[in-house]
């Protein structure tokens, strides 16, 4: 799955964010995939990309398991870096 998204996000040309989990705690740190129930460390994404909710996060608005979208812009806020900051809001 992993290379499948690799390839389809490079097929897009846009530039591809890597996202990597901010932990709020020392025990969030040393969590293991199991512990965070299933949650990446890592996650790569780009504008034009299709995304898929994995599990129930709101069911009474529609996001459902298996609910689909596609990004269709990632704001971060003013001055801060790209590179070292998670972004502000990702639009789907």
């Amino acid at each position: 799955v992993s290379g499948w998204n690799t390839r389809c996000l490079a097929s897009l040309g846009k530039p591809v964010l890597l996202c990597w989990a901010e932990h709020n705690s020392r025990e969030a740190s040393k969590a293991s995939e199991e512990d965070a129930d299933g949650l990446e460390q890592e996650v790569l994404i780009a504008e034009g990309a299709r995304v898929m909710i994995t599990r129930n996060v709101w069911t009474s608005k529609g996001l459902v398991n298996g609910a689909q979208g596609v990004v269709k812009k990632i704001w971060f806020l003013p001055g801060s870096n790209p590179q070292l900051k998670l972004p502000a809001v990702v639009f789907v």
